[in-house]
């Protein structure tokens, strides 16, 4: 039987655990853990003598010293931290007015980021900015990637999406494969179809189906009865469980009336409201400056992860 992600959050557990610790959270596992330090999951597996990637939550597990180019920073909370209403205002500023429709094979050339040129740095806006030293989503287990051409972003935006594919089949290994849509072409800027995922830091996400639709990973394809709430909901949480982290989400578009359904089945199974509070902008209207899903038109297809730059 299906356990739901509870929204445990990485940076409860980073700052309650001392230097070079981690306490395991649901749904989470070695992979992501990785990914969120900058680390490759072998150097973590060695650093704990194990062979499975999968860890009871609570654990306690050692992170190695890796590359600083993701790892993951709590926020530092000041006089400079905005107010909910400027986070809001800004993220909302642009976002895209259409769905992804088009798409293109896996077949396609993609020429990778040069690791020689830096780290990656995301530069302006998402509706007004440029890429430096994008990092590429490569190929992988449980996901297609629809234009891989658009498939850039900032490193630490690629390394949480990994990571929560990686959560969630870990829990539902059984999954059919998840439709990836757009990031940012390589060197950012406009992009067609979109006003933003111009600096690597959004994603466009497919939902999980009891059974996968037509056409479906190759588009996108509207939420309807076959809607797996379950993987669905434990793939929101896998992303939302990141926004107390530096380089975490900072919000999320969905269709209102979808959020209702993920909202109703999360509660349903026990959710504490102040979760859900945090999480959904439903039930308190469309236009509410409320929780880290907003609505957006043409969003009943897919999810529109965006994360904050990693400062």
């Amino acid at each position: 039987m299906r356990a739901p992600l509870l929204i445990a959050l990485l940076a409860c557990a980073a700052s309650t655990a001392s230097a070079g610790r981690h306490v395991m959270q649901r749904g989470e596992t070695l992979e992501h853990v990785a990914k969120v330090y900058g680390c490759s999951t072998e150097a973590v597996l060695r650093a704990n003598n194990l062979k499975t990637t999968l860890v009871r939550a609570g654990t306690v597990v050692t992170v190695p010293e890796c590359s600083v180019r993701v790892r993951a920073r709590t926020r530092t909370r000041g006089a400079t931290e905005r107010s909910a209403e400027e986070k809001a205002e800004e993220a909302l500023a642009v976002i895209d007015g259409t769905s992804v429709v088009k798409t293109a094979r896996a077949t396609e050339i993609v020429e990778p980021a040069n690791a020689d040129d830096g780290p990656t740095e995301s530069v302006g806006k998402p509706w007004a900015g440029k890429l430096l030293n994008g990092e590429v989503l490569p190929r992988g287990e449980g996901y297609e990637i629809r234009r891989p051409k658009r498939a850039y972003g900032a490193s630490h935006v690629v390394g949480h999406l990994q990571g929560a594919i990686a959560a969630v089949r870990a829990l539902y290994p059984d999954l059919h494969t998840l439709a990836i849509g757009d990031l940012s072409q390589r060197g950012g800027g406009k992009i067609g179809d979109h006003h933003s995922h111009q600096s690597g830091l959004d994603v466009d996400i497919g939902f999980y189906f009891h059974r996968a639709p037509k056409g479906y990973p190759d588009s996108f394809a509207v939420a309807n009865a076959d809607l797996d709430l379950q993987a669905t909901w434990a793939l929101l949480t896998a992303f939302t469980r990141t926004s107390d982290l530096e380089s975490g989400v900072h919000m999320i578009f969905l269709d209102y009336e979808v959020q209702a359904r993920l909202y109703k089945f999360a509660r349903q199974r026990g959710t504490p409201e102040a979760d859900l509070a945090a999480i959904f902008q439903y039930p308190r209207g469309k236009d509410a400056f409320a929780g880290i899903v907003r609505h957006w038109p043409h969003h009943a297809d897919h999810l529109h992860v965006r994360f904050k730059p990693d400062r």
